[in-house]
């Protein structure tokens, strides 16, 4: 090849080379090949608004895009889809407030006008740079990590250890030491058979108040629900904070006087029939066990005042792991009243005493009642 046709070949090379489209960067992509965009949906599974958006909410969006998603649908009313979701708005830093929820990258939209109005946008955002839009705030957002208030914890001990003194179960808790005493033998007989009383106690209480618990954490998911407990919740504990302040003006005047925030006859007298039966036999320390259940579940109809709102009160606080360490604080500081007092009787403390310290201190008891019971009304709106 002579020299002149090998530069007009080498000249025509790099006019082929100039003229054709350069290569996309390593990792790039059109508009058209990006990847699939990674959406998480949290809803009732075979709803009509669930179907609505996977039926055709999103193919349009798609289609409007040019996106293709793909979508990871979690059913929310199971346990496992609702503790998902609870994790991951906790790790983006959000509030669970009201279901369906939509997770697009670092934004999570909740609610279905929510989910309506970013799908697209975000889908658009997505085919033009690749990424998605930046953080969504929807004035729920806290930071990750805060958990409840400071103050939760030491509210939930007071509330359990008010609800312990108050004279519905503190008059029972008397009654079982002083009938306990007549009929055990031994001191160590005695010590056995209060704490398997206050254990029947802890567990029944407790067993009760985590069905309770769940059983509003699960009408909590719904937005509408959760405003018309807090409504509900903070208007019976105002009731009964009126109630209380009824009874302490009562009390003042005459210390005598009947309290209108107390058990009612026909319980107390089954209270004490069960104490009779469960401390009379020769099984005493299983008969003790089983009375505190029983009494337990009866003196609901009074301490069930204090615990449902301060329940009510836990849903607001936390999660299920959170509740269980609350609803475990709350009952520990109610029996403490019963194992002090049967501590001191152990030690040799006339019933006498106790019932006339208690008697001196009935109003004290029941302005702390009062100031719980306003103290809660006020929590349910801050948690």
């Amino acid at each position: 090849m002579s020299g002149r046709t090998a530069a007009r070949a080498a000249w025509l090379t790099l006019l082929v080379l100039a003229a054709a489209p350069c290569s996309a960067a390593p990792g790039s992509a059109e508009p058209g090949e990006r990847p699939p965009a990674r959406l998480e949906y949290y809803g009732e599974l075979g709803c009509s608004h669930c179907d609505t958006f996977m039926d055709r909410e999103l193919p349009a969006a798609e289609e409007a895009s040019g996106v293709r998603a793909e979508l990871d649908a979690y059913d929310i009313l199971s346990d496992a889809g609702y503790a998902r979701c609870e994790a991951r708005l906790s790790e983006l830093g959000y509030a669970f407030r009201v279901f369906p929820v939509l997770i697009v990258g670092t934004s999570a939209y909740q609610g279905n006008a929510a989910i309506e109005a970013n799908l697209l946008p975000e889908l658009r955002s997505y085919a033009e740079s690749g990424a998605f839009r930046p953080r969504f705030d929807d004035g729920t957002a806290y930071a990750a990590g805060r958990g409840a208030p400071a103050w939760t914890v030491p509210a939930i001990l007071a509330a359990g250890l008010i609800d312990g003194v108050n004279p519905c179960a503190f008059t029972t808790l008397l009654f079982f030491m002083s009938y306990l005493s007549l009929r055990s033998r031994t001191r160590r007989r005695a010590a056995a058979a209060g704490l398997a009383f206050a254990a029947g106690v802890f567990l029944a209480y407790f067993a009760i108040g985590y069905g309770l618990f769940n059983a509003l954490r699960l009408g909590g998911r719904l937005q509408g629900f959760r405003s018309a407990l807090k409504l509900a919740v903070s208007a019976l504990t105002a009731a009964f904070c009126a109630a209380t302040v009824r009874d302490i003006a009562a009390l003042r005047r005459d210390s005598s006087a009947v309290p209108v925030m107390r058990l009612p006859d026909r319980f107390r007298s089954a209270i004490n029939a069960r104490i009779r039966a469960g401390t009379g036999g020769s099984a005493v320390i299983l008969g003790a066990f089983v009375a505190g259940v029983v009494v337990s579940v009866l003196e609901l109809a009074c301490t069930g005042q204090v615990y449902f709102p301060a329940i009510s009160t836990m849903v607001q606080a936390g999660g299920s792991n959170s509740g269980l360490l609350y609803l475990s604080l709350y009952n520990l500081a109610f029996v403490l009243p019963l194992l002090v007092v049967l501590v001191l009787s152990l030690l040799g403390l006339r019933q006498e005493a106790l019932r006339a310290f208690f008697t001196r201190h009935l109003v004290a008891s029941k302005v702390a009642q009062a100031a719980l019971f306003a103290g809660l009304s006020i929590a349910l709106w801050i948690t």
